[in-house]
């Protein structure tokens, strides 16, 4: 066959096959969207019910723009959310910081549930008057991911009904933040079965694992990075696989244990090399210096000697360095 001829035919082959192929596979419904940045997002929680939210300070400082709102809770024992259960959900010091990282480019999530008071979950009596309680706080604040956070019993057919139908509705992104027995169990069993309960309906969803206030066998980085680890695990056995997130909580832990900022940077590190979607911290308010060596957990600071924002600056620098394998999950 003549050169010319080959090289025409080749072509046209070429474009046959190009044409024919089937298109790239879509993003995960429900999953956060792809950006140029770190494979692993750095998200601080932050406690909205506390006076001035340092949102915009945080992003201003450190051009991290993603938060999560908590904690929606009942209002005086009603289905009506409000932040901690007493500040307005739609308090304009809250969704007007809200609008501004939105307009930033930011992520917003709004979560529910908590070490404490009473959750929607508990009072709402019905899967459909909980996800109106849901879209309330998704509403007043544009958000769109959707975090429960599972620290007491709930009623897990309710709730997995519930975030189905706002994630029908209106799409967006969910995770159940689970607690973590021990670094060597990972998750512990009832919340093991909630994930499998709601990945079995058809939820969407990532598992945010809880790894704070269990004790640890050895140092404190290793503990959490283990717990990271069998938490994968247990995750690679429900079908279909959801996503996997990691929340820590920086300094002075509630049951001891410190969290230093080289304990971050290693975990973060760690988090990013086995492929963990999203790296959360609680919380945003306690990023600060003021209280170094305190022997108790305070919301306003972290009882290690730092500058402000120190560790958000740690995590999203850790994350950015480290190699990753790639989003796991959904």
């Amino acid at each position: 066959m003549p050169a010319i001829v080959g090289t025409v035919v080749a072509a046209l082959v070429a474009a046959t096959v190009a044409a024919c192929a089937p298109d790239p596979p879509a993003p995960a419904a429900g999953a956060p969207p792809p950006t140029g940045g770190p494979a692993v997002a750095v998200t601080p929680y932050v406690d909205v019910s506390l006076p001035d939210p340092p949102l915009v300070a945080m992003a201003d400082a450190t051009g991290v723009d993603d938060a999560v709102l908590a904690f929606g809770l009942a209002t005086d024992g009603t289905c009506a959310p409000a932040w901690g259960g007493t500040v307005a959900v739609d308090d304009p010091g809250i969704t007007d910081q809200a609008a501004a990282l939105r307009n930033r480019g930011g992520r917003l999530t709004v979560a529910t549930g908590g070490a404490s008071g009473d959750y929607l979950e508990n009072t709402c009596d019905t899967a459909s008057d909980l996800a109106g309680a849901y879209t309330r706080l998704l509403d007043a604040t544009g958000a769109t991911g959707l975090d429960v956070d599972v620290e007491t019993d709930i009623p897990d057919e309710t709730v997995v009904a519930a975030l189905q139908q706002v994630q029908q509705q209106r799409g967006g992104h969910v995770s159940l933040t689970l607690q973590v027995a021990d670094q060597h169990q990972g998750l512990e069993d009832q919340g093991l079965d909630l994930a499998r309960a709601a990945a079995a309906a058809g939820l969407r969803f990532d598992v945010d694992a809880l790894v704070m206030d269990f004790p640890p066998d050895g140092a404190w980085a290793q503990a959490m990075t283990d717990a990271v680890s069998a938490t994968r695990a247990q995750v690679a056995t429900i079908s279909p696989m959801p996503g996997t997130a990691v929340t820590i909580m920086i300094g002075r832990t509630d049951t001891g244990p410190v969290t230093t900022l080289d304990d971050a940077r290693t975990v973060a590190r760690d988090v990013a090399a086995q492929g963990v979607r999203d790296l959360r911290f609680w919380s945003l308010g306690r990023d600060r210096g003021g209280c170094p060596g305190a022997s108790e957990a305070r919301p306003d600071c972290s009882g290690v000697a730092q500058q402000d924002f120190a560790f958000i600056e740690t995590l999203r620098d850790a994350v950015r360095d480290a190699p990753t394998t790639g989003r796991n999950g959904s």
